[in-house]
């Protein structure tokens, strides 16, 4: 049940994502064409296109974190646990405990800086009723969807340790 949950919540991160940039890329060509070719330049379509990319880079964050990318250092994974399963399913476990660790220290201050923005938000220079604070919007939901990720990785990676032990000591009483 917990794996679907993960497996769903990424698909939405990378839908989001996937959207996002396709968007993006979009904005930013439709921007060009109106300045170069239209020689109509549209200011706000600048800034949602930079929005929009920079809240999909954020959101990727938490994408990665849901596929274990960019958590542990492969180069010791191959060098040092090579032909080693029981060693590397330690060591990927210490490294997600680890990096969960990091992502609830870094959690406080985002969380103060969360509210912090709910309490006083900021506007856009160019468009002044448009409220730019959804940027720290998204990066206290990135810290809490990656929280909830490495929490998964935790409880799974401690479970095939009780699973690998458990046919371990089985195979040993054969």
């Amino acid at each position: 049940m917990f794996k679907n949950i993960q497996n769903g919540i990424a698909k939405i991160e990378n839908l989001i994502c996937s959207i996002g940039l396709l968007v993006s890329t979009t904005l930013v060509f439709a921007q060009v064409l109106n300045r170069y070719w239209l020689h109509f330049e549209v200011m706000w379509i600048g800034d949602l296109a930079l929005y929009i990319f920079v809240s999909s880079y954020i959101l990727a964050i938490a994408f990665t974190a849901a596929n274990k990318g960019h958590i542990a250092v492969e180069m010791i994974q191959v060098k040092v646990f090579a032909g080693k399963p029981w060693g590397l399913r330690v060591y990927l476990l210490v490294m997600d405990i680890i990096s969960l660790v990091v992502i609830l220290v870094f959690a406080q201050p985002v969380y103060k800086f969360f509210l912090r923005s709910i309490k006083y938000p900021e506007y856009g220079t160019l468009v002044r009723w448009f409220n730019t604070s959804w940027l720290v919007y998204i990066l206290f939901g990135v810290v809490v969807l990656s929280a909830i990720h490495l929490l998964y990785h935790v409880f799974n990676g401690i479970h095939e340790i009780q699973k690998k032990r458990w046919e371990q000591i089985e195979g040993g009483n054969k």
